[in-house]
């Protein structure tokens, strides 16, 4: 495949592949060792690729694990990952998206610990979460109409209370108005018994409460092949499913289906989105007259 170097900022030629050099700097790594140099060359190797973005260069961008204890940072605002990142330099509220195949898994809470859970879900941020996931299907995978599930937060959804309130008290009212507001919900599911059975092949997508309860599952079914999306962005972001992987680093072990699986999806999700802004930039006017609409 023919490519050519480039500096951060160059133009790049179509047809070739561009390969930006952000350092200007000879780099030291040792496989499988985290380092200083290291962490400062991925963190150089982000902020090129965002600001070609910023730039309009790209349209998408395909991200490489990286280690958060690795990238320098100041202790009072620490690294949290590309997300986190992505997030506060575009100013945005990123919703992850796990998708393989026919399994679609976003995520209400993501990165937080599972005490704080309970107390964290509340119907702002359910309708929060809920308005980004039907976008993102939409947008993002090309569904017009998404049926989501809604998975439980206690085991067994609560037990009819036996086993916590929140189901009877946040879910289930919440689930009830968003009905109301013309969603496709349904739930809330004990996650066990709904991946358990399959029952997630059902929907078009799985909103879970916490990060284990809806990647566990994910990761079982979909580990080599799966994709983390990044929907809710002003361009397309996807990375692969796992980390990075320092005990196999450099070992001839690594499995690149994950990656190339990114790779795919963030392509189909630039193609999708462009003709979600040729379709909307070419929409017909309508003309109100008289309380008779002509169009």
């Amino acid at each position: 495949m023919p490519y050519v170097t480039a500096a951060p900022g160059d133009n790049l030629p179509k047809g070739k592949i561009g390969l930006v050099d952000p350092w200007n700097r000879e780099v030291k790594v040792e496989f499988g060792q985290l380092d200083e140099e290291g962490g400062q060359a991925a963190l150089d190797s982000l902020s090129a690729a965002c600001a070609a973005i910023e730039a309009g260069h790209l349209d998408g961008l395909v991200t490489a694990p990286l280690s958060k204890a690795n990238i320098p940072s100041p202790p009072e605002a620490p690294f949290t990952g590309h997300t986190g990142y992505l997030a506060k330099r575009f100013n945005a509220k990123p919703l992850m998206v796990m998708a393989a195949e026919n399994m679609r898994v976003a995520l209400v809470t993501e990165h937080i610990a599972l005490q704080q859970v309970a107390g964290r879900v509340t119907p702002a941020l359910l309708d929060e979460k809920l308005a980004a996931f039907e976008s993102a299907l939409k947008l993002d995978f090309g569904i017009q109409r998404p049926t989501i599930a809604v998975l439980s937060i206690n085991p067994h959804a609560g037990d009819g209370g036996a086993m916590g309130s929140e189901e009877n008290d946040v879910l289930k009212p919440w689930l009830e108005s968003a009905k109301n507001r013309g969603a496709l919900v349904s739930g809330p599911f004990p996650s066990d018994g709904f991946f358990g059975k399959g029952a997630h092949l059902n929907f078009d997508g799985t909103l879970s409460m916490y990060h284990d309860q809806g990647l566990i599952a994910f990761k079982i079914l979909h580990f080599e092949s799966g994709v983390n999306n990044t929907c809710g962005l002003p361009f397309v972001r996807t990375s692969p499913d796992h980390g990075v992987g320092l005990d196999i680093a450099g070992k001839n072990r690594a499995d690149a289906q994950s990656f190339q699986a990114a790779i795919f999806q963030a392509i189909d999700r630039v193609r999708l989105h462009r003709e979600h802004a040729e379709i909307t930039a070419h929409v017909l006017p309508k003309f109100e007259q008289k309380g008779r609409r002509d169009a």
